[in-house]
């Protein structure tokens, strides 16, 4: 008995320890903007469940795209309804962000364009792992949101970088 309070101290410890090392205690710059110029993506559409198989497929897909294509800006994720609160299903476009249509994409791949001239609430974080920005960028863009008393549009658009530079940009109106 003696020896679990020291144990849970270093398990603590441990633990914030990762967190902090992943980028966990960084804070996210939030602005109202109007998307100066077009996002070119290049993915593969997806409905369904959440829980699909294929949705997770997708994501692997794109990373592995991500790792051997130099040219790609960022994994990149656009949505049609919110990620966050979709409890059924989703609507999806789940790949990289991209310069040019140059490249040759491999078989179900196709481009999306997002226009420029979106305004947006955006959401910066940089030197944060992938696996803990979603939450931190959503939770940030809420918050302008409701502090602004603005109403979102079905656009989220979820931008990761070299670097561990995370992006989200949520339409407004």
């Amino acid at each position: 008995m003696r020896f679990l309070f020291p144990l849970v101290l270093v398990f603590t410890a441990i633990g914030l320890g990762i967190y902090a090392y992943l980028g966990g205690l960084h804070s996210p710059t939030v602005a109202l903007e109007t998307t100066p110029t077009p996002v070119l993506l290049a993915g593969q559409p997806f409905q369904g469940q959440v829980q699909d198989e294929r949705f997770a497929e997708l994501f692997r897909e794109a990373k592995l795209r991500y790792d051997a294509q130099p040219t790609a800006h960022a994994l990149a994720n656009l949505y049609y309804n919110n990620p966050e609160s979709a409890h059924d299903t989703i609507r999806a476009f789940i790949g990289l962000r991209v310069p040019d249509t140059t490249a040759t994409l491999p078989a179900g791949w196709r481009y999306r364009v997002v226009p420029a001239g979106r305004r947006v609430v955006a959401v910066r974080l940089p030197n944060t792992s992938y696996l803990l920005a979603p939450a931190k960028l959503y939770t940030a863009a809420q918050q302008r949101i409701k502090d602004l008393k603005l109403i979102s549009q079905p656009f989220y658009l979820e931008e990761f970088g070299p670097g561990e530079q995370s992006a989200l940009r949520v339409g407004v109106k």
